[in-house]
């Protein structure tokens, strides 16, 4: 990763940050997926107050691409004009030549909702939502503290959370990324 934008979060007295943060997220998914490869995504993100005190994401965004063009792609002004007043868009920047350390930022899943459990059960494998619950009733739900943010699924139109792991590694692994700009192998810049 070449060039860095950082997207600050501006709370008000009336919308927190976990609001923005959510219509952040889905107006920033929204702009990846339609610069989207077969492949993936060359754009990657990285939050570089994760697991900050006052909100675990902390109040910044830190969007990394390969070139410049890739920021005319992504086009930044556009996706982001709704969110004017509570997002701060900066300039872009060159990555610093004398970084030390990279993470990687991946979406970890779980299976926390039984009920929305059984239901896609159900509907793949063509049984009552009775059935499927049997099929679960004895399932541990699993849970976290790792931070994450809030979005509706356009495509189910259900709320859904992108739960975010952050892994220190040593040396850059170059490589693609997700619609959500994460991903569980290729690194980014940590400064």
């Amino acid at each position: 990763m070449k060039y860095y934008v950082d997207i600050v979060l501006i709370p008000t007295r009336d919308e927190g940050l976990d609001f923005i943060w959510s219509n952040l997220y889905m107006q920033m998914h929204l702009a990846l997926v339609e610069i989207k490869s077969d492949d993936g995504v060359e754009v990657g993100f990285s939050f570089p107050f994760y697991n900050a005190h006052a909100f675990p994401l902390g109040d910044t965004l830190r969007v990394f691409a390969t070139s410049k063009d890739l920021f005319d792609r992504l086009n930044l002004e556009h996706w982001l004009k709704r969110l004017e007043g509570y997002v701060y868009v900066g300039k872009i920047n060159d990555v610093p030549s004398n970084i030390q350390e990279y993470a990687t930022f991946s979406r970890k899943q779980f299976k926390s909702n039984i009920a929305r459990l059984a239901r896609r059960y159900a509907k793949r494998h063509k049984v009552t939502l009775a059935e499927a619950m049997e099929v679960y009733k004895d399932a541990n739900t699993q849970h976290t503290k790792l931070p994450f943010v809030n979005m509706k699924s356009l495509s189910r139109e259900e709320d859904m959370k992108i739960f975010i792991q952050k892994s220190i590694k040593s040396e850059v692994k170059q490589g693609l990324f997700s619609t959500y700009g994460l991903s569980s192998e290729s690194t980014v810049p940590l400064f």
